[in-house]
């Protein structure tokens, strides 16, 4: 299904403790599908750097439930 990136949050909830230094940057990422319904879901911040996923973009969640730039 594709979805249009409505915002991307950094997250920042660990619990009572910091982020462990070997754990990458999360983002929370807020999607909306072609009905208008929304859905969250935790990404790499590097990853959506390095495939240059930004708000306003159409993506896809692949197979392993990573978003996926649609061009």
């Amino acid at each position: 299904m594709m979805y249009t990136v409505k915002r991307i949050d950094e997250d920042l909830k660990f619990g009572c403790e910091e982020r462990p230094d070997d754990a990458p940057v999360m983002a929370k990422v807020t999607l909306v599908d072609p009905s208008g319904k929304e859905v969250t879901v935790k990404a790499e911040d590097a990853k959506l750097y390095e495939c240059n996923i930004n708000e306003g973009d159409k993506v896809c969640l692949d197979v392993n439930n990573k978003l996926e730039k649609v061009e």
